[in-house]
Formats: structure tokens, C-alpha cells, sequence
């Protein structure tokens, strides 16, 4: 059978055994010794019985030793267990023995030496048993606790590559809106004090929502609806800017500044290259199970846009992260230019 592996269960493993050993000792004494059929019967039900009693003590261990976590007295435990497991099995089969034979009686525990060669043979092949399967047991225990380790460990790179991320939006964007309003200070100091205001609130946005991996899609609006009016301050009339959201997306959770890098590419790209008519349009829509997210602007292509890449990088990789092998990022031309993401719809009551 190629590629698969049939595993059996190491009770009916054992008792298998134990019934092949019956038989072939059934055999033996039937031709050498007592040629009665019912010997081969009793033999194969002494083992069968003492092979199921040793592996019921073996299997359900955890449940006998559980009143200690020494391993020595585990061990005397399960001795213990074992020699009772043999002479138990010894009695059944001294009672069918006396049951299938016309002239036998059956005498509680006349078996004389049959319990010490059956105890030694539970105790020469139990002990083995069990301390492989403890071996088994520690093993596995061992290699969850190391693919729970790794599990977390994968979690805290997520995590740190998520923050690198976020801290390659904000300066790049601060620095940008320095420089305006350093331009403005003396221009139109009004419209300067406007924009410290609004970088004031947008920062403000940062702080509080900056730690949490994913907030609410109006958080997320607010905060592109305030980097568009500083930015609508810094262009004038050259820039226009239009955002619509399915009402029913407002509620929903969305990755934190997941936009922000485009909306800051498509004004970068879009609007300070042209001396008129720059438009910037943001577009949040449900469809089932999916959110669609289109920033569309007035630039030009693409990949005609030089150093227009690592923005669209930065959130590729960051939903990369969040849904790895579960969301799609298009990237359009003509007949109009924009970005469109597909994630899973997440909602406000999941925790992140």
C-alpha cells in the first residue's frame, strides 16, 4: 500500500498475540500431553483472558496511578495491578476449565504453581509494555508542548512584523505633512493652524488605536477622511476626494491602517502631479461573506509610477499576515485605475 500505514491499536495488538500464543500452546499440549479437543479452547481462553486483563490495566493506567505523580509508585501500582490481572485471568479460566470438562470441579484459587508461571509471564510482558507506553505518552506530550511553542512563537513574529509595518506608515506619512505645513506657516497661517489640528486629531487616531491589530471600518474612515482634508488643505481645488461605505460595513472590523498606505499612494501619485481635476475615491462594499475595499485616483498607471510600490508592499504583506491564503489584492489600469481588496467580512464581537 503505497504512502499509508494501517496502525493497530496496541490492546488488540496484544490480545492477537495472545490468542496465536494460546492456540500454538494449545496445540503443543493437545499433541504432546492431552489430546482432549476442549485443551486447545482453555488454553487460548487463559491467554485471551489474561492478555485483555493486562491491557485493561496497561490502557486505562492514567486512571489507577492518578492518586500519585511518583513515578516508583506508579510503578508499584501497576505491579500490583498486573499480578491481579494474572491471577484473575487464572480463575477464569480454572472456571470454564471445570465447566467444559464432564469430570472437573472447580476449586477457588487451586491453580498451585499455574499463578506463579502466569504471574511472572503477565509481569515479563506487561512491564515492557507499559513502560513503552509511557515513553509514548511523554513523547507525544513532549511534541505538543514543542508544536504549541512553535505555534507562539509564530504568533509573536506576526505580531512584531505587524508593528514593523505600522512603523514604516506613520513616519513616512509625518513626514510628508510636515513639509506642507511648513509651507504654510507663512502663507496662510490659518489654514496652517487648520492643519495642526487635524494632524493633531489624526495622531490622536494613531495612539489610541495604534496596539490593536484590527478596528472598526468608521474608525478606519475617520482617519482616511482626515489625512484627505489635510491633504485637500495642502492641494486646494486640484484635489477632489469621495468616500462611500456600505452602512452596513460601519460596524464590521477591518485590519488598523490598512488604507491609509494606498490613500497616501493614490494623493502622492494622483494628485501632486496634476495642475487639475485630481480625484482620490475610496469604496467600502459587502458581497456574502466578503468585504470589497476599491481606492481608485486620477494618477497615472502603475506600473508607470516609479517607487509607487512599496506602500502597496507594506499591505500586502501585512494581509498577507492576517489572512494568509484568504484575501486577494487587484491591481487595475484601465478603463479606471485602482486597488481592490477582498478580505473575509470580520465581526465587531471577534476579539484582535
Amino acid at each position: 500500500m503505497s504512502g499509508t500505514q494501517i496502525r493497530m491499536h496496541p490492546a488488540l495488538k496484544t490480545l492477537l498475540i495472545c490468542l496465536l500464543i494460546g492456540f500454538a500452546f494449545g496445540m503443543y499440549l493437545y499433541f504432546t500431553y492431552d489430546q482432549r479437543p476442549e485443551r486447545i479452547a482453555i488454553s487460548v481462553l487463559s491467554t485471551s483472558c489474561i492478555g485483555s486483563l493486562m491491557m485493561l490495566v496497561i490502557t486505562y493506567r492514567n486512571f489507577f496511578t492518578m492518586v500519585t505523580s511518583v513515578q516508583s509508585f506508579k510503578m508499584i501500582i501497576m505491579i500490583s495491578l498486573l499480578i491481579l490481572a494474572a491471577l484473575a485471568g487464572s480463575e477464569i479460566m480454572f472456571f470454564v476449565q471445570s465447566i467444559l470438562w464432564k469430570d472437573g470441579k472447580y476449586q477457588w484459587f487451586g491453580g498451585g504453581n499455574i499463578y506463579v508461571l502466569n504471574i511472572l509471564i503477565v509481569l515479563v510482558t506487561g512491564i515492557p509494555i507499559y513502560v513503552s507506553e509511557e515513553w509514548k505518552s511523554l513523547l507525544n506530550s513532549q511534541i505538543l508542548n514543542q508544536q504549541y511553542r512553535v505555534l507562539e512563537l509564530e504568533q509573536q513574529k506576526t505580531a512584531f512584523e505587524l508593528e514593523l509595518l505600522r512603523a514604516k506608515v506613520n513616519p513616512h506619512f509625518l513626514y510628508n505633512v510636515h513639509n506642507t505645513i511648513a509651507g504654510l506657516i507663512s502663507k496662510d497661517p490659518a489654514k496652517a493652524e487648520e492643519m495642526v489640528l487635524l494632524l493633531s486629531k489624526f495622531f490622536r487616531f494613531t495612539l489610541n488605536k495604534n496596539s490593536a491589530t484590527f478596528h472598526l471600518v468608521t474608525d478606519e474612515i475617520a482617519i482616511i477622511r482626515t489625512y484627505l482634508d489635510m491633504q485637500k488643505i495642502r492641494f486646494g481645488e486640484r484635489m477632489n476626494y469621495k468616500i462611500n461605505v456600505d452602512p452596513d460595513a460601519l460596524s464590521l472590523q477591518i485590519p488598523s491602517f490598512i488604507l491609509q498606505p494606498i490613500v497616501e499612494n493614490a494623493v502622492k501619485h494622483g494628485i501632486e502631479k496634476r495642475a487639475e481635476n485630481g480625484f482620490v475615491k475610496v469604496e467600502i462594499e459587502l458581497d456574502e461573506n466578503t468585504m470589497l475595499i476599491t481606492i481608485s485616483d486620477s494618477g497615472p498607471e502603475l506600473s508607470a509610477t516609479p517607487g509607487s510600490g512599496m506602500g502597496l508592499q507594506m499591505v500586502r504583506s501585512k494581509l498577507g499576515l492576517l489572512y494568509p491564503g484568504n484575501f486577494t489584492m487587484e491591481l487595475n489600469n484601465k478603463p479606471e485605475k485602482y486597488v481592490r481588496i477582498t478580505i473575509p467580512k470580520r465581526n465587531q464581537n471577534v476579539v484582535g
